[in-house]
């Protein structure tokens, strides 16, 4: 069985996931700040999916945005952390 995470469905499923969850919680995120997390969510799927693609073509390029989606992931999760306590703090 191939690799879930070079799978180009399973990204294309996970930008449709990624772009329903910023829709759907546009009217809850009321400082721009908020937004953060889910931008690196949609940089990760998006170079993780366009590495996929661009593999086919220049392995080295495909390499490389699957590191930056690597990174956008890691920034993903602190920015979720910084949000959380952002509006534990700030927001009460």
């Amino acid at each position: 069985m191939k690799n879930p995470l070079q799978s180009t469905l399973v990204a294309w499923i996970a930008l449709f996931i990624v772009v329903i969850v910023i829709i759907f919680t546009f009217q809850f995120r009321q400082q721009w700040w908020s937004f953060i997390d889910l931008f690196f969510a949609f940089m990760m799927v998006f170079c993780q999916l366009a590495g996929l693609y661009i593999h086919r073509f220049n392995p080295y390029a495909g390499k490389t945005l699957q590191t930056i989606a690597a990174w956008c992931l890691g920034l993903m999760i602190l920015a979720f952390i910084g949000e959380y306590i952002a509006y534990q703090v700030i927001v009460p």
